[in-house]
């Protein structure tokens, strides 16, 4: 994982208020128990953070954190570039 994504980790973990331990990148987003309130802070944080803008439906819940990540790195790699 890249330095980023432990960031993005970090404030997902924080956010929801969840142990970070349990934010495998290969579990989906239903199945860590992150639900849709925890889901709007976590990309308010984000967007805050990185100047980003993060659509509503950009991710579903059956989507798996490393697919979340990657779609958010791309968001931020497109800013950036």
């Amino acid at each position: 994982m890249s330095a980023r994504d432990e960031e993005l980790i970090d404030i997902i973990a924080d956010e929801a208020l969840m142990d970070r331990a349990k934010l495998d990148p290969a579990a989906k987003l239903e199945d860590i128990g992150l639900d849709s309130v925890d889901l709007v802070s976590v990309i308010f944080a984000i967007e805050e953070k990185y100047g980003i803008e993060i659509a509503e439906d950009a991710f579903d819940r059956s989507d798996t954190l490393g697919v979340v990540l990657g779609k958010i790195n791309a968001l931020i790699d497109a800013k950036a570039a």
